[in-house]
């Protein structure tokens, strides 16, 4: 729909977020599933969870696929002729289009690699937590945000890179972690978390002003 009937991306990733939110809360009916959760009978699950699942999570693993992910998308973007296509469409459709890119499929393609990332994520998540929750990510969602923002002004050159966005990831679990060392309540820690995202937003349009 973003590609052929044309919905800006944000809105319609708004949309897709809701309606599967509420599908996930209505299979659950509103509950955390977990390993020996108790049943609307009043019995237990008799589920369990793989090791393996619940070592994804934990260091060392965790710290691999990171790895493993920001080299790849690195690779991909800066030494692929795919990933270079993907940085001259983020730059000017139009003039990508007349060069003979195929628009449409690299779109696809890019949101898809998205949807990928983002279903990792999930999964290492709920390999930490050890449960299903369906708002589980919700708190790391401004925080993605202002790495992905701070990688693009600090090291970015101008544009979305996958080492500007580790760093950015880095300087954010940092600051988070100041702030808890700071004994700062966790409901004020947005403020700070929302002051360093506008500023790294003004900064990103001000390069790209210039």
């Amino acid at each position: 729909m973003i590609v052929k009937v044309k919905i800006p991306d944000m809105l319609l990733t708004l949309a897709t977020m809701f309606i599967v939110q509420g599908i996930a809360l209505t299979y659950t009916r509103g509950a955390t599933v977990s390993q020996n959760m108790v049943m609307a009978d009043g019995s237990f699950a008799t589920g369990t969870i793989s090791p393996f699942f619940a070592k994804i999570g934990q260091v060392p693993w965790i710290i691999l696929i990171m790895i493993v992910a920001v080299i790849s998308v690195h690779f991909f973007l800066n030494y692929t002729k795919h990933g270079r296509y993907m940085y001259v469409i983020g730059g000017n459709q139009e003039a990508a289009r007349l060069s003979g890119i195929a628009v449409n499929k690299y779109k696809v393609v890019a949101y898809l690699l998205s949807a990928l990332f983002a279903s990792i994520g999930g999964i290492v998540l709920a390999s930490r937590v050890m449960t299903a929750e369906i708002g589980a990510g919700s708190p790391y969602l401004m925080d993605a945000v202002a790495a992905a923002f701070i990688g693009f002004s600090v090291l970015g050159a101008g544009k979305p890179n996958a080492f500007g966005t580790f760093i950015g990831a880095v300087l954010i679990g940092i600051l988070s972690n100041g702030l808890v060392m700071m004994s700062v309540p966790y409901y004020a820690m947005d403020i700070v978390k929302g002051t360093v995202l506008a500023f790294a937003l003004g900064l990103t349009y001000y390069k790209l002003r210039s």
